[in-house]
């Protein structure tokens, strides 16, 4: 080979190198930006109300409610938070087992290096202890 094609082949590695490196900064960094909305099943009765009350807020601006509608509307809003608290107890231990399941699954397949890295990304989840 001849020199100036070892230079070539170095700057070429030499980019590729950078290049991922400077795109798992972005990642990381986009990721860390992100905001993540907690489900509604998580949240404390107060933190459930004070989105509902927002998210009333912004309803009412846009589409100009008249205060008797924002009334009704709240008390849909509430009957349904309270309906879907309850299907989301039903359902949580199976949709967990399923999760865990799919977990192990996928961690079978990863050599060790992978497993950690994999653990720290998606750590598993116990009922209501999520993130």
């Amino acid at each position: 080979m001849s020199p100036s094609r070892g230079r070539a082949a170095i700057v070429i590695a030499a980019i590729v190198v950078c290049s991922a490196v400077a795109g798992a900064g972005i990642d990381r960094l986009m990721l860390a930006r992100t905001p993540h909305r907690r489900p509604s099943s998580t949240l404390s009765p107060e933190e459930a109300a004070r989105r509902r009350a927002d998210i009333l807020e912004h309803m009412t601006k846009d589409l100009s409610l008249t205060p008797a509608q924002r009334v009704g509307i709240d008390s849909i809003m509430q009957r349904t938070d309270s309906a879907l608290r309850v299907v989301r107890a039903e359902m949580q231990p199976r949709l967990t087992r399923i999760l865990d399941s799919s977990r192990a699954q996928i961690s079978a397949r990863l050599d060790s290096a992978q497993r950690v890295k994999f653990a720290v990304r998606r750590p598993p989840r116990h009922g209501s202890e999520r993130r």
